[in-house]
């Protein structure tokens, strides 16, 4: 297995104002990288870009909105050399209540998970095609894309949908030498997690989070998937029976 140093690259993170984004623009500052980082809050990346103003790029951007493409395309298609490694962080998560269904949820979850990594290939792309070094590109899912769970009905479905997404453009990407990888981590501590009203079995926190996905992404693992623990009792619980898989599962919804 070929084992390629995140190092001495010119790396696109978005959602890098906050939690596994952030985590890995921190380990990945130096070594040589020019990172670029994106996010909503300019605030949040200017303080991010303190980690080396030589070598940090920031470019605010609101990627559930069509309207962002254009000026990331300009600024990337700027960048010398292009673009090496796009690691799409960008997400956010909501729950669906059954009893007062709110189908605009479906729709944010959609726009900003999916539609947002298509976004980001628009603009990225071009840029990502102009590296001398091997490209990569490798987009944020998640356990939950795993198997169906409860209220995840529109956080686990844009997440499985990227993840089919993700392996399409792989294949469709291979003959150029772009290699492509699926990160699917479990609970991880971060704000967004925070917001969580149930136990998270197996809570990593982002730093550690960080450290297996660079691992994975510098061994160009396709999938990157952890804690093991987690993602293999969810990989074995889609396996069952889908009238055993439906008991088991309804133990896990809350009722009025």
């Amino acid at each position: 297995m070929s084992h390629i140093p995140l190092e001495n690259r010119t790396i696109w993170i978005t959602g890098a104002s906050s939690g596994i984004g952030r985590s890995l623009a921190e380990r990945l500052a130096g070594h040589g990288n020019h990172l670029v980082l994106t996010a909503r809050n300019r605030t949040a990346l200017e303080d991010m870009a303190r980690l080396d103003e030589r070598n940090v790029t920031v470019l605010d951007a609101d990627l559930s909105s069509d309207d962002c493409i254009a000026p990331l395309s300009a600024a990337l298609d700027a960048l010398p050399g292009g673009l090496d490694t796009m690691l799409l962080c960008a997400g956010d998560c909501e729950y669906v209540d059954v009893a007062r269904f709110d189908s605009g949820i479906t729709y944010r979850m959609a726009n900003l998970n999916l539609v947002g990594v298509a976004r980001c290939l628009e603009a990225g792309l071009p840029s990502l095609r102009r590296s001398r070094k091997r490209p990569h590109i490798a987009g944020i899912s998640s356990a939950s894309a795993l198997t169906g769970l409860p209220r995840a009905e529109a956080y686990g479905a844009s997440k499985a949908a990227l993840v089919n997404f993700l392996e399409s453009l792989g294949l469709d990407l291979r003959h150029e030498g772009i290699d492509v990888s699926i990160v699917l981590p479990g609970f991880v501590d971060t704000p967004l997690t925070r917001r969580n009203d149930f136990p998270m079995p197996f809570l990593v926190d982002a730093d550690t989070a960080a450290r297996r996905i660079i691992d994975g992404l510098e061994r160009r693992r396709i999938r990157i998937a952890f804690p093991r623990r987690l993602t293999m009792a969810l990989e074995l619980f889609a396996m069952l029976p889908d009238s055993l898989r439906l008991r088991l599962g309804q133990k896990l919804v809350r009722t009025a």
